[in-house]
């Protein structure tokens, strides 16, 4: 199986920071393109649709930023990144993006929790592990 094509999944937290170095060694040495897909839930039901247009906005700005982040530190070991923020479910818009682009590999964080939860994996790792045709790795965060 040759992989030239990872799907990151980007939510801003430290697991997902750690993923994200972890993926960039990986396609230095696989050469390999990074996309980075965030995907931003929007409540179900807001009686102003204008609370929901804010939200969107404000996270389309949060992200900029980190996005405009990660592109730098990838141009530092001359790798392109692309960014992509999407709305919808988190694993069922991933599982679906990284299907229709043809990816090789979906890379995603956990949190590293308590003994006993070390044992389980955050929600949306495990839907997208448990889901996708992808094959998937999981970058488990230890701090």
């Amino acid at each position: 199986m040759k992989i030239r094509k990872i799907l990151l999944g980007f939510d801003g937290s430290p697991s997902s920071y750690k993923a994200f170095v972890e993926v960039i060694d990986l396609a230095i040495s696989l050469k390999a393109a990074i996309t980075v897909l965030t995907v931003v839930q929007l409540p179900d039901f807001s009686p102003i649709f204008d609370e929901i247009d804010e939200s969107l906005g404000q996270a389309r700005k949060q992200f900029e930023i980190e996005f405009n982040k990660l592109k730098a530190k990838g141009k530092e070991q001359s790798l392109e990144i692309s960014c992509v923020l999407l709305t919808g479910n988190p694993a069922e818009t991933m599982i679906r993006y990284a299907y229709e682009g043809n990816f090789d590999l979906i890379v995603v964080g956990t949190r590293g929790l308590g003994r006993l939860k070390q044992l389980l994996i955050g929600s949306v790792a495990q839907k997208v592990v448990t889901c996708a045709n992808t094959p998937v790795l999981v970058i488990r965060d230890t701090n």
